[in-house]
């Protein structure tokens, strides 16, 4: 038989650290120990300690469940996905979905519109937030009716124009390519972005701007020497290539940069 033998708070008040025959055993929150109906001094079983214990490791899922799914717009599979990631098992898993559905945090429904939301608050345009919430888990027909429903129509033109007017549309073209890739990123149409960036404009006369600059040539100089067989060999050139993007050189004088080092004599 197991004794416990201590109940000591923690200092904020919200848990109950558990010892059991001296030494720690268990921390549980305070509402988790009167609901166990745990003293000190009371006899335990085996069955008693492992029950006890089952319960405690459910609860400790619970509160990260809470964490990853309150005010978050969780899928179920996301969820669940978290939870294996947790190692929970598949009736712990199947216990906790009945616990958030009884507090209503199951809606799936619910769950998808607030997700577009918060994905909206972080300047994605509406392509953007489809792939991403079918990516986590979303039924493919929720996203198709929650994205249009939840954005304004008019969600991606406002957001192009308030991305844009933010930084302006520099003079370099080199400048407005590395701008038009950022927006495409956050999911705008690429017709849109161009319209509005120009990222074309004056390209000529940058990349002759570049391929005269001092640094240009250094960098060529230096991927030469590093990557002597970058003609003839991809890995080489996809190394090169990763080399330079770690240097914070743009994607389009990155090929101009390859290019030429795999071209001089």
């Amino acid at each position: 038989m197991s004794v416990i033998t201590a109940l000591r708070s923690t200092p904020d008040g919200r848990a109950i650290r558990v010892e059991k025959d001296g030494a720690k055993w268990l921390r549980l929150p305070v509402h988790l120990v009167a609901d166990l109906g745990l003293s000190t001094g009371q006899e335990m079983d085996d069955a008693r300690v492992a029950e006890i214990e089952d319960v405690a490791a459910l609860e400790r899922l619970w509160e990260a469940t809470l964490r990853f799914t309150v005010a978050r717009g969780r899928a179920e599979r996301e969820v669940v996905r978290r939870l294996r990631e947790r190692r929970a098992t598949d009736d712990q898993i199947a216990r906790l979905l009945v616990r958030l559905a009884a507090n209503g945090l199951a809606d799936e429904d619910a769950n998808a519109y607030l997700r577009v939301e918060l994905l909206a608050r972080k300047d994605w345009a509406a392509r953007r937030i489809q792939g991403e919430m079918m990516r986590v888990g979303f039924a493919q027909d929720l996203v198709r009716r929650a994205v249009p429903e939840v954005l304004p129509a008019d969600h991606d033109e406002v957001l192009l124009a308030a991305s844009v007017a933010r930084t302006g549309v520099p003079d370099s073209a080199a400048d407005r390519r590395r701008l038009a890739e950022r927006l495409m990123r956050k999911g705008l149409p690429p017709a849109a972005v161009r319209a509005a960036v120009r990222p074309g404009e004056g390209a000529r006369d940058d990349e002759a701007e570049a391929s005269r600059a001092p640094e240009a040539e250094e960098l060529i100089r230096q991927v030469k020497r590093r990557y002597p067989k970058l003609r003839d060999d991809q890995s080489e050139r996809r190394r090169a290539l990763g080399w330079l993007a770690r240097r914070g050189v743009g994607s389009a004088d990155v090929r101009r940069i390859l290019e030429a080092a795999a071209s001089t004599e």
